[in-house]
């Protein structure tokens, strides 16, 4: 039973739903970081069982490995009929037109540049990481990340 953190929440709602007039065109990031076991990744799960409607795709990346990515992008591929590439697999979710979100979960390991090669081309979409390490801050805006 998930409770509290409903302030945590609500700034992920306000952050990926507020619009914006350039909301249609660029791609939100936003970053949760802090110590192991504090609850990052099931803010996301809760936030995303909340929002599921919203968005026309959910992609969840075990981020805890190069390998790791890897993998989820090639099931991603397999399950969605492409071959089982991770960059057919990149190139397909850069293409939606539709609101999709790709949650990099325990992004702990990767440095911000080597998690930067997995994001899909182009400039739609939404992108949550959760991460123990704060540089990951770099991908994003001071304000649109939370320890």
């Amino acid at each position: 039973r998930f409770t509290g953190r409903t302030e945590v929440i609500a700034k992920l709602k306000r952050h990926f739903f507020t619009n914006t007039n350039d909301s249609a065109q660029n791609r939100k990031f936003f970053l949760l970081h802090g110590m192991g076991g504090i609850g990052k990744t099931q803010i996301c799960l809760k936030f995303v069982e909340e929002m599921y409607d919203s968005f026309s795709h959910v992609f969840w990346v075990d981020a805890s490995s190069s390998g790791t990515i890897l993998q989820a992008l090639k099931g991603i591929g397999q399950s969605c009929a492409l071959d089982s590439s991770p960059e057919s697999a990149l190139r397909w979710i850069g293409s939606l037109k539709e609101n999709y979100i790709m949650i990099f979960d325990n992004a702990d390991v990767l440095s911000p540049a080597a998690l930067e090669g997995y994001l899909p081309p182009g400039r739609k979409g939404n992108i949550l990481i959760t991460s123990r390490n704060s540089n990951m801050k770099t991908l994003t805006s001071p304000e649109n990340s939370l320890e």
